[in-house]
């Protein structure tokens, strides 16, 4: 992120952005206007591109997605940390296969060695071939004393490379999920995507966007504290009718998206209805003052992904069905079936 702007083309940014967090209803905070200057610039590809789709498709930007966008095209740090990862992942991977092959060469080439002694011994009655093979013993006894300790160290090492793999595995996979309810974020949900349709082009993908009724309204009662616990409960409690067949993500401050392949809209509308059942079910207690808190509630949007649209249309087009379940009074599912009607 490196500007050579004069004063004028600075100002004349400045005003743009300015324009530009109003009509998108952001604060100019650091990393808003950031990511505001960056897409005004056009000097990252990438990010301009997600804005524009966003854009056309109007999907909101609000801080999650800008703090995300900061967090992917322009924190220096964790680009670097990202090259870093995958470069110490690599040599990780590259010391335990030549510890894995160094151990084993060296149990063999000791076996083959005390096999070709003993068939000398057993097939010459030469002196002198029997010296020499009294020597090898002695050499070779000697080599085992002295390298015994190389495969201690060679197993040790061994241990040690496939120990910091596994950490390292993951600490890329923690890299994948948001810290606060440990969902999956938008760049995990971008590789999974990737995957689902490099496997099949026309899978068949649905989404369930899940937002908390009046939340905003319950942080500024409880504080953000009692928020955030609350908001990681209810994040498990949706998770956990994922399981492993689909991917459940922190899509916004408040809201989350479970994505679920091979899956028909009225599958993904029982989903959806068994987990609005289950948040519904939660009881909270404040943990200081014993307050037992107001029921938390959810309001969730179904549809179906399209291959004539791009991705952010689809969550466009998503946002549209839940804005639907909240002006039907909210607590309840709809589906994009019911726009039709």
């Amino acid at each position: 992120m490196k500007y050579q702007d004069s004063l004028q083309q600075a100002s004349d940014k400045a005003a743009q952005v300015k324009l530009f967090l109003h009509r998108a209803g952001l604060a100019a905070h650091p990393v808003n206007y950031a990511v505001c200057y960056e897409y005004i610039s056009g000097n990252n590809a990438q990010l301009c591109q997600i804005i524009e789709q966003k854009l056309a498709a109007k999907a909101p930007l609000d801080d999650f997605v800008m703090a995300d966008l900061y967090s992917r095209f322009m924190a220096e740090d964790n680009a670097q940390q990202q090259l870093m990862l995958q470069d110490a992942a690599g040599m990780v991977s590259r010391i335990a296969g030549y510890t894995d092959v160094a151990a084993e060469q060296l149990d063999d080439y000791l076996q083959q060695l005390d096999d070709s002694m003993l068939r000398l011994e057993q097939v010459s009655n030469d002196s002198v071939v029997l010296t020499v093979v009294n020597q090898l013993h002695q050499t070779t006894a000697d080599f085992k004393r002295d390298q015994q300790q190389l495969h201690q160290q060679l197993l040790l090492a061994n241990q040690q490379s496939h120990q910091l793999r596994h950490e390292l595995e993951q600490l890329k996979q923690q890299r994948l999920l948001d810290p606060l309810t440990g969902l999956y974020n938008r760049a995990a949900m971008q590789n999974q995507l990737d995957v689902w349709f490099s496997e099949e082009p026309n899978r068949r993908i649905a989404a369930i966007v899940v937002n908390l009724d009046h939340f905003s309204r319950f942080n500024q009662q409880y504080g953000n504290t009692i928020g955030d616990v609350i908001l990681a409960k209810v994040a498990r409690k949706v998770s956990s009718y994922v399981k492993n067949s689909g991917l459940p993500v922190r899509s916004g401050g408040e809201e989350f998206l479970i994505l679920l392949p091979d899956v028909d809209l009225r599958s993904a509308s029982e989903i959806a209805e068994q987990v609005r059942r289950g948040v519904e079910k939660l009881r909270f207690v404040s943990s200081r003052s014993k307050q037992t808190l107001p029921k938390v509630t959810i309001s969730l949007g179904v549809s179906l992904y399209q291959q004539s649209e791009n991705w952010y249309q689809f969550l466009g087009r998503t946002a549209e069905v839940l804005l639907l379940a909240k002006q039907r009074g909210r607590n309840q599912v709809a589906s994009e079936a019911m726009l039709a009607t």
